[in-house]
């Protein structure tokens, strides 16, 4: 009967002594900590003589009994581990066809080794559960008592040649073999289902030394571990750490970009573009890449100490050996042409000491050029009458201040808000109203409020609007005079469904060409224009799923374009989300 478990016990030790020398050699070490403890607690069940052939569930309480237990064990790598563990455990069988029983007491020490299959065969890494088998040897020391089921009286060991041993106390050699599960709870805490043979060299455990066979016993448990101590660290390990403590990482975090630029930026201007470059302690190559705004010509021949070029609004400066300075200044003259808004100015600055683009943004507000912008002109009109007021046919400004009856120096207004525009006084019904600016569209004079109201700290600066020399109070009349000077009507693509394209520029009453535009951002998609009123807008892509356009938005991100974001089209319309 007992043969054959033998021999496959005989086959796992082999099996396992084999991995342990054969691999042991080879494992780097991924185990947190190199030792643990276990306790547990499970039933035991035996094979022997006294055992009915004909196992059954209803056997189950008269076959098995209670034993618990613990283990001190300490990894040697992420496959292998040996532990210590006692264990004590209660013994009981029957036979009704021989109308015996019997009970054991029995206390279990055995030394062995682990194998964790998970690791061995998938990898060593951190895993929720593992499955591990177990062998090794020991031994136990146990005392029985055999009796007749009928008579509940000790077996007469002269029956039927049966040799009994009764409450004495024995000893015999076991060799465990088994399997287990661990369930990872928390960082050192396990909690693990195991199951082992023991095998014996004694037939005496149930009291009765019968024929030749060996008794055995099963001794399933459920159990609770702690992982301690230090985490091993194999020679690998500590060459690898050795080679990647050498390259030290460069200190790139004073690295910087400030621009210095004037307080207040003219149309058909010139003016010099000023800024800082701080690289601390680096050297060694360098290239700035500066893209500038649509109508931005540069008069300058030559930047610095630099190789210069500069084409479709596009400037690269090198620097083949970075000066010795920690902060040092970059400047060149500008001209402006006919432009006026706010407009986005970006800067790559690409260090080879590190290998990597460091990207600087912002925005420059440019005013419309006015005859005499530092003049401050007052229309000089009887009280109570209308002044005289010189206008276009259609005419938005915006207003600073307003004072009932009380009139206000246009010169303490200017240097109240510091202001160079020109200031210009109205007076109607008892009021006197003061405004800056003159733009022909809506849209011109709200660019405007939102810089004197950012800039000058006039917060509740507000758009008027003026036909024919005579101001526009109703606001749904000053809204339908905005509707008709938009500059054009927002582009419609000849395409049927629902599409998505990612933006990743927009420039407002100006525009760039997108193949420029490609070699500005380094983008190699296809970049496509369309016109929105007063801006141009450029997007890429053109997809029918949404999540395809979020990863080329983030492919654009990475690119350094990080207010790009993803735009829906209906029929060829654009619409919001």
């Amino acid at each position: 009967m007992f043969k054959g478990q033998y021999k496959l016990s005989f086959f796992l030790i082999i099996t396992m002594l084999v991995l342990l020398f054969g691999r042991q050699a080879n494992a780097q070490s991924s185990i947190d900590h190199n030792w643990y403890f276990n306790i547990n607690a499970g039933v035991s069940s035996f094979f022997g003589d006294v055992q009915n052939k004909d196992f059954s569930f209803s056997d189950l309480s008269d076959q098995t009994d209670f034993g618990f237990g613990g283990r001190l064990g300490k990894y040697i790598s992420p496959v292998f581990a040996i532990h210590l563990q006692g264990t004590y455990s209660n013994l009981k069988g029957q036979k009704q066809s021989h109308d015996l029983k019997f009970t054991s007491s029995m206390t279990e020490t055995h030394l062995g080794v682990t194998v964790n299959f998970s690791n061995l065969f998938g990898g060593a890494k951190s895993r929720a559960v593992s499955v591990y088998g177990f062998t090794g040897f020991g031994g136990i020391s146990f005392t029985s008592d055999a009796r007749r089921i009928s008579t509940g009286f000790p077996v007469d060991e002269s029956e039927n040649d049966i040799t009994t041993s009764i409450n004495t106390s024995e000893t015999a050699l076991i060799i465990p073999v088994g399997l287990g599960v661990d369930f990872k709870l928390a960082p050192q805490w396990y909690i693990n289902l195991e199951t082992g043979l023991r095998l014996t060299n004694t037939d005496k455990l149930d009291g009765i030394v019968s024929g030749s066979h060996k008794d055995t016993y099963y001794y399933s448990s459920l159990g609770l571990s702690f992982d301690f101590g230090k985490k091993n660290v194999t020679k690998a390990e500590e060459s690898s750490s050795i080679v990647e403590e050498v390259p030290r990482p460069v200190d790139d975090s004073s690295v910087d970009l400030i621009y210095h630029l004037p307080d207040q930026l003219l149309s058909n201007d010139d003016f010099i573009m000023k800024y800082e470059i701080h690289k601390g302690d680096l050297d060694g190559k360098a290239e700035l890449t500066q893209i500038l705004p649509i109508g931005f010509e540069i008069l300058d021949t030559v930047i610095g100490n630099t190789r210069m070029e500069f084409q479709n609004y596009t400037l690269n400066l090198y620097w083949d050996q970075l000066p010795e300075d920690s902060v040092f200044t970059v400047s060149y003259k500008v001209h402006i042409k006919e432009v006026y808004g706010t407009l986005p100015l970006s800067s790559v600055l690409y260090l080879e000491k590190t290998g990597k683009q460091y990207r600087f943004k912002t925005d420059i507000f440019i005013i419309k050029h006015s005859p005499k912008p530092a003049e401050i002109v007052k229309v000089e009109t009887p009280p109570k009458e209308k002044p005289e007021v010189v206008e276009e046919e259609v005419v938005f400004r915006v207003q600073i201040r307003a004072a009932y009856k009380s009139e206000i120096p246009l010169q303490l207004l200017a240097n109240k808000y510091h202001l160079r525009d020109n200031i210009k006084e109205d007076y109607v019904g008892n009021w006197y109203r003061y405004s800056v600016g003159s733009f022909a569209t809506y849209e011109e004079a709200k660019g405007y409020r939102n810089q004197i109201r950012s800039i000058n700290g006039i917060r509740d600066a507000f758009v008027v609007a003026y036909r024919n020399g005579e101001r526009v109070n109703k606001y749904c009349e000053m809204k339908k005079l905005g509707r008709g000077t938009q500059i054009e009507e927002n582009t419609v693509f000849d395409e049927a469904g629902r599409f998505y394209r990612v933006q990743v520029l927009a420039l407002k009453y100006n525009k760039i060409s997108p193949v420029a535009l490609q070699g500005a951002l380094n983008i190699n998609e296809e970049i496509t224009e369309e016109a929105s009123r007063q801006w141009r807008k450029y997007t890429v892509g053109k997809f029918t799923s949404l999540e395809d356009a979020k990863i080329l938005k983030q492919k654009m991100v990475n690119k350094g374009i990080t207010d790009a974001f993803v735009v829906i089209y209906n029929n060829g319309r654009r619409i919001t989300w």
